[in-house]
């Protein structure tokens, strides 16, 4: 799963930096921090549920000239959100946040949903936000975004639960998005993180009813690859995908881009809606909001209707 790929990955980069540390609040083994904790004792820092002193106490390692990884819940960096904009990312401090239980995480209960991330993480000047489609692709990332660190600083954030394994030629880098297929021009799919699975599957399942479907891997959520925004915008029909909050989300940056570019892409935005989510399987509140490949399949359904009606 995600959790395994992000604790394998920060050991072997401390292994080869030692200014490497690792920051949680009061959640070293669901976060998968016990092995870095074994490993590195005295480069592991808990500091109990106070996600403001992590963050706060993550700045101040950086400005000393450590690299803090800090790995908590995603729905919890909430808690810490005044010190990560003006004690991080106003001095653009090289720290690296980890965000587990990402977007829409299910059976842990309804306070538990990391639907917020993006959009908030998104808004912060200078911050870069990566969110990885397979376990592969978050072990790159955070070697990424340690260099990354430099300029400012970097969230990773991914979800509870198995990952995608894929080859290692089947990898991007960087802050830059991957095309994953070429369709025709009519229809193309940019999905965020964990929806690239079913992006896929719904395009599976158009082209072999005959419509040949483009489908994109987001990667970077903040900034956005150009290359991405200006081949969406040679499509007709554009629909984004997230496990995140809808409105002033990924998907609606994403609109906002290739409108600049073409007016007449009709792009359809498909997330999470702003109400609270019950207790509940993800695959199953996934399936209910439309994010599993029936609903992506359902909304370019729509689209294309929508185009070919005549205006009564």
């Amino acid at each position: 799963g995600y959790t395994q790929a992000f604790a394998d990955s920060i050991i072997k980069e401390a292994e080869a930096a030692p200014r490497i540390v690792a920051v949680t609040a009061a959640m070293p083994g669901p976060t998968g921090l016990l092995p870095f904790q074994s490993r590195f004792p005295e480069r592991f820092f808990d500091v109990g549920i106070a996600e403001q002193h992590a963050v706060t106490g993550a700045a101040g390692m950086a400005m000393g000239g450590l690299r803090p990884v800090v790995a908590i819940y995603s729905t919890f960096l909430s808690r810490g959100w005044d010190q990560v904009v003006y004690d991080v990312a106003l001095h653009r401090l090289p720290g690296v946040f980890c965000l587990d239980r990402a977007g829409v995480t299910g059976d842990d209960g309804p306070s538990h949903h990391g639907v917020y991330d993006m959009a908030l993480l998104a808004k912060v000047p200078g911050m870069r936000v990566l969110a990885p489609s397979s376990a592969q692709e978050l072990q790159q990332m955070l070697h990424d975004a340690l260099k990354l660190a430099d300029a400012g600083p970097v969230v990773i954030r991914y979800p509870k639960g198995a990952a995608r394994q894929v080859a290692a030629d089947d990898v991007g880098a960087g802050l830059e998005a991957r095309k994953l297929q070429q369709g025709d021009g009519g229809v193309a799919i940019l999905a965020v993180g964990k929806m690239v699975a079913a992006a896929l599957k719904a395009a599976e399942q158009l082209g072999a009813d005959g419509t040949p479907v483009t489908v994109w891997d987001v990667r970077s959520c903040a900034p956005l690859d150009p290359a991405m925004i200006d081949d969406a915008a040679t499509h007709r029909f554009v629909i984004t995908v997230e496990d995140g909050i809808r409105e002033g989300g990924i998907g609606t940056s994403i609109a906002t881009q290739i409108a600049e570019r073409r007016t007449d892409t009709r792009v359809t935005v498909l997330g999470v809606p702003t109400k609270f989510l019950p207790h509940a399987k993800p695959d199953r509140l996934l399936s209910q909001l439309g994010l599993a490949a029936d609903g992506i399949v359902a909304a370019i359904d729509a689209a294309r209707s929508c185009a070919i009606s005549p205006v009564s």
